[in-house]
């Protein structure tokens, strides 16, 4: 059974329907109140409330407006709208179902029809997320999958351009796994793969870090806001964690237990740099690793790459 209790976001300039919503409501839900169309919006992309019951009357921007832009935000767009307002003829009805609403409801305020209609959104939001989660997960790890890495990467890289932080990512790959297949078993190998995945998954301790299946027996996990000088600490936490889960692989190479290889690397997201730039260093850092004779992780700081290239660049064009 899925859970429909979650957060609702009231928007009204009328005080006193707004505390009548929230005393509806509270039992089941955590209600947030503005009376300001403009408070409500950055209220609604910093807290991603799973409902917003809003208003269409009000001083600043109506609530057909604020719906559309809620509506046309990337951040908000899956949030369900349900108009909570005087206007009851079919033709304002139709006009809110066709600015984003899911639902309308009409004042002077029913309790039951409240409960019963917020309720419902509730299900359908709780539904749609449980289904879009399922979509994200490798169905052998138990981990994000690499579509949403790739979303992940994406608009962490973005973030942190904006915010001019760093951004770092681990490549992790386990050593010599087709031995360990060969050995053991497919099916032991895809014991292996979990048990590593839910291993390296107690890594990140932070809200914003991201482990995913990047491939095969490759992990990646994305770290914002993680400079160079804490990368090697993260990525020695994650080949040290597969080295403590002690898994039998008497046919390695490298040693008789399971070992990984790390990768890493960092950079402060730049429009003068490729995105793709900063996974393409992680993997050599990776190679390098396996190179240097497995079981060891190599990193490297982008920032200290670029500003050499553009150091280079300048004295070629002075001798130019």
């Amino acid at each position: 059974m899925i859970d429909v209790t979650g957060n609702i976001l009231v928007i009204d300039d009328e005080k006193v329907i707004s505390k009548v919503l929230e005393v509806i409501l509270e039992e089941d839900y955590t209600i947030t109140k503005t009376t300001s169309a403009v408070d409500g919006l950055a209220l609604a992309r910093a807290e991603l409330p799973d409902l917003i019951l809003l208003d269409i009357h009000m001083p600043e921007i109506d609530g057909y407006e604020l719906c559309r832009l809620l509506k046309t935000d990337t951040q908000t767009k899956n949030i369900p709208i349900i108009f909570v307002t005087a206007l009851s003829t079919q033709e304002d009805e139709t006009k809110g179902l066709e600015a984003g609403a899911a639902d309308y409801i009409v004042k002077p305020i029913n309790p039951s029809i409240v409960q019963a209609r917020v309720k419902n959104q509730m299900e359908v939001k709780k539904q749609r997320d449980y289904l879009e989660k399922l979509s994200t997960i490798d169905s052998m790890t138990g981990v994000y999958n690499r579509r949403y890495l790739d979303e992940c990467l994406s608009r962490e890289w973005r973030r942190c351009q904006r915010a001019k932080t760093d951004l770092s990512i681990v490549l992790i790959d386990i050593d010599t796994f087709k031995a360990y297949n060969d050995k053991y078993g497919h099916v032991a190998g895809d014991d292996c793969l979990r048990l590593v995945a839910e291993k390296l998954k107690e890594v990140p301790q932070r809200g914003g870090d991201i482990l995913a299946r990047y491939g095969g027996e490759e992990f990646m996990a994305i770290l914002p806001e993680t400079p160079y000088e804490f990368l090697s600490f993260m990525a020695e936490k994650f080949r040290s964690a597969i080295e403590e889960a002690a898994i039998h692989h008497f046919d390695s190479e490298v040693s008789d237990i399971l070992t990984v290889s790390v990768g890493a690397a960092t950079v402060k997201p730049d429009k003068h740099i490729d995105m793709m730039y900063l996974v393409k260093m992680a993997d050599k850092m990776l190679y390098k690793a396996k190179g240097d004779g497995r079981n060891r992780a190599c990193i490297m700081d982008l920032g200290d790459v670029y500003e050499d290239s553009i150091a280079e660049t300048a004295e070629a064009d002075e001798r130019a």
